[in-house]
């Protein structure tokens, strides 16, 4: 009799666990996941100062970075040896989102360096020939630029600007290139990072 009773305990016991899995693997929530695309809140634009003499001093284009998968905009700017440059408008950043929009520039990093011939027939960096650039916001926060001394990041932030729904803020530079730099080559290249964040 005990025989019978521990086989039914038995049986017992199994069709608790089998009723316990059932149980647990009846329980199933499903989501479904759907990935959209909409147009970004902040848009890269070329500057006024790209139809200046036909974009002598300030270019813009941009490109598609399949690694990434990140647009990149890519800004040229052309300095004379020994003379101070003024760009005001070479880069507009837009705010296409229906509320506030903060944005800065959130870090400077030497791309590329290009080894020249300088004009007294020495080679070296060309980044060193750079020997300030500041990119700057117009109009100004309260700390409107970041700097490149000697070709080398020295003030790699600015402070938040505030973008209202359908306003821009645009984006300059100041150069100054050694008198010993060659004509017509390029010299260096920077990674400017411009970060956003909704309000």
């Amino acid at each position: 009799m005990e025989r019978r009773v521990d086989k039914r305990l038995g049986l017992v016991a199994a069709l608790l666990g089998v009723a316990a899995l059932l149980a647990t693997v009846s329980v199933i929530n499903v989501t479904y996941w759907y990935v959209n695309t909409t147009q970004p809140p902040v848009i890269k634009y070329v500057g006024n100062d790209t139809y200046v003499m036909n974009g002598t001093f300030v270019k813009a284009n941009w490109y598609y970075d399949p690694n990434t998968g990140l647009n990149i905009t890519k800004v040229y700017v052309t300095g004379v040896p020994g003379d101070i440059v003024n760009i005001t408008n070479a880069l507009r950043v837009c705010n296409n989102y229906n509320t506030d929009v903060k944005i800065r520039i959130s870090d400077v990093l030497l791309l590329q360096d290009f080894t020249v011939t300088y004009q007294n027939g020495t080679t070296g960096s060309g980044a060193k020939l750079i020997r300030y650039m500041a990119v700057k916001f117009v109009p100004p926060p309260a700390d409107p630029i970041v700097i490149i001394k000697d070709g080398q990041p020295v003030d790699t932030t600015t402070d938040y600007v505030t973008l209202p729904p359908g306003t821009c803020a645009v984006l300059g530079v100041d150069l100054i290139i050694d008198a010993n730099a060659p004509y017509y080559k390029t010299l260096a290249g920077f990674q400017i990072n411009i970060e956003k964040v909704p309000k």
